[in-house]
């Protein structure tokens, strides 16, 4: 008889909580360090307070990779003594080494799978719940499941639209961000990623409400590709007004059955900064 599998993450995937229980999907967190200082994200530590320091003292936290010991603890708990399997979606390894951690530890144990999601926050998100309808038809085991997951991650469209360079600059995650220089701040970059590498797509310019509209609006160009079952539009900090907008022209282009709108976590906010809007979706098969 095919053992039971499980659904598993790292923080960083900004999973809603209605989705978490409903595909019973455990999550690991990522370590936020702040004043000399380790937290978890998602328990020891919230968005506002990192925005806080930022503003208050110029502080920016960085984010530890979980380490190999956490994940084999975390795995064998999951797996009880053998008797299920495991699928653990990591944020890309192209821009964190947890996933060569969580492979790693993964080599110790029978049946569980790390899937590289090529991807970070809700673009994680949308891989965990179409893995969740996958495995609930019941009829693929869980090393079958693991190859349509990876599969499905080249479907995920990443993208994110900075309200500034200033975070993601200090923590070097993307270096095209890097090469923009302290002289060009007031650019605001729209990011995407291919093959789980983070680069700039475009140099914004303007008004945030106008730039908003624009990064929307480019990748709404391309509604013929998109698989209107699900997206995420979320934010770190964005204006209640801006983001209300932003949500009315997602829903004004009538192209999802479903939009999920929210705040990004801790991770996100680290390496994005306040006022990030991001809008992430899959493309049809």
């Amino acid at each position: 008889m095919p053992k039971p599998i499980l659904l598993s993450t790292d923080s960083t995937a900004d999973l809603p909580p209605e989705d978490a229980q409903r595909y019973q999907v455990s999550s690991l967190p990522i370590y936020i360090n702040l004043f000399g200082m380790s937290f978890r994200d998602g328990i020891d530590i919230s968005p506002a307070e990192i925005f806080t320091a930022y503003a208050e003292q110029r502080v920016i936290p960085t984010t530890s990779a979980i380490p190999v010991g956490d994940y084999e603890d975390y795995f064998t708990r999951l797996t009880e003594n053998g008797t299920k399997a495991v699928l653990h979606f990591c944020l890309g390894g192209e821009i964190s080494s947890s996933y060569r951690n969580a492979v790693i530890a993964a080599k110790e144990l029978e049946d569980v799978y790390v899937i590289d999601s090529e991807s970070m926050s809700v673009g994680m998100a949308l891989q965990i719940i179409r893995a969740g309808q996958w495995r609930d038809k019941g009829s693929l085991s869980a090393a079958e499941l693991a190859e349509v997951c990876l599969r499905e991650r080249k479907r995920v469209r990443t993208t994110a639209l900075l309200g500034s360079p200033t975070y993601m600059h200090k923590s070097g995650r993307c270096s095209a961000v890097s090469a923009l220089g302290a002289n060009l701040l007031s650019i605001r970059p729209m990011l995407g990623m291919t093959d789980g590498r983070l680069g700039v797509i475009k140099k914004l310019r303007g008004k945030s409400a106008a730039v908003q509209h624009e990064y929307i609006s480019i990748l709404l160009e391309e509604s013929e590709r998109i698989d209107p079952s699900i997206g995420f539009l979320y934010h770190t900090g964005v204006s209640p007004e801006e983001f209300a907008s932003a949500v009315a022209q997602v829903e004004g282009a009538e192209i999802f059955r479903e939009l999920r709108t929210g705040h990004g976590g801790s991770v996100l906010c680290t390496h994005c900064g306040d006022r990030c809007l991001i809008f992430m979706y899959m493309y049809q098969e």
